[in-house]
């Protein structure tokens, strides 16, 4: 008889728990599709109040009460006085509405232009290019988006390419790669129209690019299933990419976990060497005129999605693109991303939180990573350091060799840059 009252006490107090947990779990799922002032009437702990993942709290000035809202419309409305909002709560509580908020800073040229200028000395400078080539060292793939936004803009190429010629370790890696040197001796550049790569380089191929996979319900499917390349156009970055090192690299998972990508979408087909094989060989012949049939195989399409997430140009046309936009369901309702600063030392003062904040600092450069079209104003002043700062580095300086040849526009130019190509025969 008391084997069976223990036994029944012990069940009840399991049973206790496990509901009590499931209840927490259901009241916070439940708090998303709530207001603030209704969560606050159940739980009386700001500390506990959550919005939608694509909104962000502010406390309005006049009242104290917490609202949640558009990213871009709480910069705008704290711009007016009308509300505050606390970046150590937003990053303690959730992680995901400050990098809405710093989007949206990047997004606007007003407020990025102050970004810019509160970050132009030598120190700001050298601590974000530390930070980003610390983060790079952990996981080489972050550097593809960063590397390929350089390649394709004429204005960056061509600093980059002089960068590469004062630094003396980089000319030598280059004069002892034997794919790199064969392709300098025997000008062995694949057709220059052909490629994936190629195509993205283009403005045009890129139009036409686009218009083939909106004909392509597969592709459009596969590209709204994929987390990690509707967060980027969302103008987001994944949090679990962050500082974790659980990127994907060549197709293949790093580790046991799967960062940004659906599991659903990955197949055995996935893992399979010579289905990779096959999908990288058809990328690379790939062309206008037969990308529409190309698609048609579930390995290109995922292939294709990691590459284009890798090409900042790419994906900043695909966002500009409203009929793509709207067939993906992420039009945005008529917010005006270009509006006028009317308090600029409000601005600043929100800045120099993030600035004066290691964690928010790293946060910051690393969705500058992730999104490079968004630190080009940084460029005149960070891309030789930066530069220099990969070069110096033997793992960086392989990667940065191996990210080269795959872009096919800037290999044909520096191997038609008298000076660049004087020097590396020397």
């Amino acid at each position: 008889m008391k084997n069976y009252l223990l036994t029944g006490i012990l069940v009840f107090a399991i049973t206790t728990i496990s509901l009590s947990l499931l209840s927490e779990q259901v009241l916070a799922q439940s708090n998303m599709s709530m207001s603030p002032r209704q969560q606050m009437s159940m739980l009386n702990d700001p500390n506990q109040i959550q919005c939608r993942d694509d909104f962000v709290m502010m406390m309005r000035g006049t009242t104290g009460s917490l609202v949640c809202i558009n990213p871009d419309t709480s910069l705008r409305l704290a711009d007016r006085g009308w509300g505050i909002f606390d970046m150590n709560m937003m990053m303690n509580n959730n992680p995901s509405q400050l990098q809405g908020i710093t989007n949206s800073m990047m997004k606007n040229p007003n407020t990025s232009k102050l970004w810019y200028d509160i970050s132009d000395n030598p120190n700001t400078t050298q601590s974000v290019v530390d930070q980003m080539t610390s983060s790079m060292r952990q996981n080489p793939q972050k550097m593809n988006p960063m590397m390929n936004f350089m390649m394709n803009d004429p204005d960056l190429r061509q600093k980059m390419v002089d960068s590469m010629m004062k630094n003396s370790q980089m000319m030598q890696s280059m004069r002892d790669n034997n794919q790199i040197m064969s392709m300098m001796k025997d000008n062995s550049m694949m057709d220059s129209s052909q490629g994936i790569n190629s195509m993205m380089s283009d403005p045009n191929s890129r139009q036409q690019m686009m218009d083939k996979m909106m004909d392509n319900p597969q592709m459009m499917h596969d590209m709204m299933k994929n987390k990690q390349m509707m967060s980027k156009m969302k103008g987001k970055v994944m949090m679990d990419s962050m500082g974790q090192g659980k990127m994907m690299q060549g197709g293949m998972m790093k580790s046991g976990n799967m960062t940004g990508m659906n599991q659903g979408m990955m197949g055995q087909g996935m893992r399979d060497n010579s289905m990779m094989d096959s999908s990288q060989g058809k990328m690379a012949t790939m062309t206008n005129a037969n990308i529409g049939t190309i698609m048609n195989d579930p390995q290109v399409r995922q292939d294709m999605m990691k590459t284009m997430m890798d090409n900042p140009q790419m994906m900043q046309d695909m966002m500009k693109n409203k009929q793509m936009m709207s067939k993906m369901g992420m039009m945005k309702s008529g917010v005006n991303n270009n509006w006028k600063v009317n308090n600029p030392q409000m601005m600043q003062d929100v800045m120099s939180q993030i600035r004066d904040n290691p964690e928010l600092m790293a946060q910051m450069n690393e969705m500058m990573l992730n999104n490079p079209w968004n630190m080009k104003g940084m460029m005149n002043n960070m891309q030789g350091p930066m530069m220099s700062s990969i070069m110096n580095d033997s793992e960086l300086r392989q990667h940065m060799m191996d990210t080269m040849i795959t872009n096919q526009q800037f290999m044909s130019n520096i191997m038609q840059n008298q000076d660049f190509m004087q020097q590396l025969n020397q």
